[in-house]
């Protein structure tokens, strides 16, 4: 695998004492409580190809939104954020470090895009600092970080939403009603795929390396944040989600945003066990190590989903070689079927001399920008200080699912989680 996909002890608790620690400074800082008319001052960590278009560029128009300081390891990216918000009518402070922006009193909550490793690392030290953060999925990298992020929460008491954003759209209520109503009968299992396609001289993954990218523009010991030592090298810099040491590869990226929102409409919390197999069959250039064709099994337990008291399966693949099928989740119950992505959603009656009872078959089309509405909903936490549509609890169910299905890929067994002691069972 290249690295040691855990968090050792040593920084999981100094980690954790630092977050703690985060709320007498919080306390002593007398950090203003926002009120209505107040606009939020936001600092933006990362602001690549996610955090400069889908993050960045909507906030801006926010109305009770100040973008008051940026930071990225990358000079160009830098700029251009810089460049944008000023031409918004924002005036941010630049920083070539997300602990320099940190430091910046006149920042009163986070949004981080940075690349997946760094997650857990920035969420703690943004709880330290007595911030909330909106941060980009996974939450984490490992499942030791997930844990490390719950437990300096529960003294920090920040607000944190996770980017997956299918937890603010109109759809997946609608499905959650369905499924845990029990008007499809009891469900077994669900499907759930996510497949694309690229032509041979863009592969996926494969993003564009700007011509200056360099030693001198890109600052590579910030953006290793903890990750293996490694001469610097264009690639893994811009082109991270092909790599383990920065990535979970489809495990951790498409997947993750399909395991949170079969959780949501599930009810399922913690996985009982998980089984991950990949393998790079087409896009072997330049040395990619995730794998362009993954399939996972996903096992919840008993008593936990409403519409599964004896359990469930979950069953994911995703492709890069072919775009057919496009993404999807199917919800497969004894009375009918449930299918649906984030834009629409159908419900098939099982044959009468199958089912128990009547199922009215119904479509529903998605009508929100759920992205958009996602960081709304932060936003709008931050001044409430209510649970976001994400909490931390929700991200850490769905990364760690995530990153079990990983190390299997890498041991070639079924992992099975320890919901007494909170662990990876041995």
């Amino acid at each position: 695998m290249g690295r040691d996909m855990t968090m050792d002890r040593r920084r999981f608790v100094a980690a954790s004492a630092l977050a703690a620690a985060g709320v007498s400074v919080l306390g002593a800082s007398g950090r203003r409580v926002l009120g209505a008319n107040d606009a939020i001052r936001v600092g933006c960590i990362g602001v690549g190809i996610r955090g400069f278009g889908a993050l960045l560029s909507p906030m801006l128009k926010f109305e009770d939104v100040r973008v008051v300081a940026i930071a990225d390891s990358y000079t160009g990216w830098l700029q251009r954020a810089v460049s944008r918000a000023k031409d918004q009518g924002h005036d941010p402070k630049p920083y070539g470090t997300y602990r320099q922006l940190l430091d910046d009193k006149n920042v009163e909550v986070v949004v981080c895009a940075t690349p997946e490793h760094s997650h857990a690392r920035v969420i703690l030290d943004t709880l330290a600092s007595g911030r909330d953060i909106f941060c980009e999925k996974p939450m984490v990298h490992t499942w030791q970080q997930a844990l490390a992020v719950l437990k300096a929460n529960e003294q920090a008491k920040r607000i944190i939403q996770i980017g997956t954003q299918r937890r603010s759209s109109d759809i997946y209520p609608v499905a959650r009603e369905i499924i845990q109503s029990g008007k499809i009968g009891q469900v077994t299992q669900v499907r759930a795929w996510w497949n694309r396609n690229s032509v041979p001289t863009t592969p996926q993954w494969r993003y564009p390396i700007p011509d200056d990218a360099s030693p001198e523009t890109c600052n590579w010991p910030e953006f290793l944040c903890g990750a293996p030592k490694r001469p610097f090298a264009r690639e893994r810099y811009f082109q991270w989600r092909c790599y383990f040491d920065y990535s979970g590869g489809i495990g951790g990226d498409l997947m993750v945003h399909q395991i949170d929102a079969i959780n949501m409409v599930m009810g399922s919390q913690w996985p009982l066990a998980a089984y991950g197999r990949g393998h790079v069959y087409r896009w072997k250039e330049l040395g990619r190590e995730t794998p362009d064709t993954w399939s996972a099994a996903i096992e919840h337990p008993a008593g936990v989903a409403p519409a599964a008291p004896d359990g469930f399966m979950v069953h994911y693949s995703s492709s890069f070689s072919n775009v057919h099928y496009d993404y999807q989740e199917q919800y497969l119950g004894a009375d009918g079927a449930l299918e649906m992505n984030d834009r629409s959603l159908k419900v098939f009656a099982e044959p009468k001399g199958l089912r128990s009872k009547e199922v009215e078959e119904i479509t529903f089309d998605s009508k929100t920008n759920h992205t958009v509405d996602h960081l709304r909903n932060f936003f709008d936490c931050c001044r409430s200080r209510k649970p976001t549509n994400c909490t931390p609890t929700d991200g850490a169910y769905a990364a760690v699912a995530a990153n079990m299905t990983i190390l299997s890929h890498f041991s070639g067994h079924r992992v099975e989680w320890d919901a007494e002691k909170m662990c990876v069972k041995k």
